[in-house]
């Protein structure tokens, strides 16, 4: 488990620090319009669709629009901006910026920067996470929409342990695609639907895709985030989406290490 325990060196946390001191240099560029995104897309589905829609059935009983979908956008930042980040800002800094060839130069490891991209990318997804939150407590606090503000503070850590996984995911694809014109193929196959068909923005109700849900864990983070927020059975979810995220991070770290490790070092 030497692979796990690389999370913990100070090599990764300095990757991390390093992509952390840079993002932030700038910060009112590079934090607020990707952070504001999902509560643009909150405003417009929860107020715009909203309108034209009677409440959701949801768990027996009658919830707004808005309030369905504001735990979703919160799902939807955790796991879109690690997957992104792990796809073409990585992406760009091993194959573009050379980062990671000069990074090597020292005592990191190619371990190292792995886990530095994956803690990188999931503190930033939660960051997104934390400012949608804060919205969707201003919105609650308005009389907007019905939620249980006080659950607000177990979201980042979920996001956080979800975005491990998501982010090891992208960098899955980072790895594997030649050029990053191939990144819409990972994009459009798989990282949308899964986003999408997660009961983000709707309700599952199709068959097919319930069954194909309890293997999905962003719709378990959904599902988790909104019976927190709306009053439901969490343990279920919230317990499913550790599982799967663990799974995730156990296969697919390991190899990425050696993935990475052949394709930048030709080992």
């Amino acid at each position: 488990m030497t692979w796990l325990a690389t999370a913990f060196d100070w090599q990764s946390r300095a990757v991390m620090g390093r992509h952390w001191r840079l993002y932030m240099s700038d910060w009112q560029i590079k934090v607020l319009p990707p952070a504001l995104e999902p509560v643009t897309l909150l405003v417009i589905f929860g107020f715009g669709l909203g309108a034209y829609m009677d409440a959701i059935e949801w768990r027996g009983r009658a919830v707004s629009y808005l309030s369905f979908v504001a735990p979703g956008m919160l799902a939807y930042a955790a796991f879109i901006t690690p997957v992104f980040q792990a796809l073409f800002a990585a992406f760009v800094r091993m194959h573009y910026q050379r980062t990671w060839e000069g990074q090597l130069t020292t005592q990191i490891d190619m371990a190292h920067v792995v886990w530095g991209e994956i803690l990188w990318a999931s503190v930033l997804g939660t960051m997104y996470v934390s400012v949608v939150a804060v919205v969707l407590a201003i919105f609650r606090a308005a009389g907007l929409m019905a939620l249980d503000v006080a659950w607000l503070l177990l979201v980042p850590p979920i996001a956080f342990v979800a975005g491990c996984a998501f982010a090891a995911l992208g960098l899955l694809f980072t790895a594997l695609v030649p050029t990053i014109d191939h990144m819409n193929l990972p994009i459009f196959l798989l990282i949308l639907p899964l986003g999408f068909s997660s009961a983000t923005y709707f309700p599952l109700q199709h068959p097919v895709l319930v069954a194909l849900a309890t293997v999905n864990p962003v719709y378990h983070l959904a599902e988790g985030f909104r019976c927190l927020l709306l009053g439901g059975p969490a343990a279920y979810h919230i317990g499913a989406l550790v599982v799967l995220s663990l799974v995730l991070i156990a296969a697919l770290v390991p190899l990425n290490m050696r993935l990475l490790r052949r394709r930048v070092l030709g080992e």
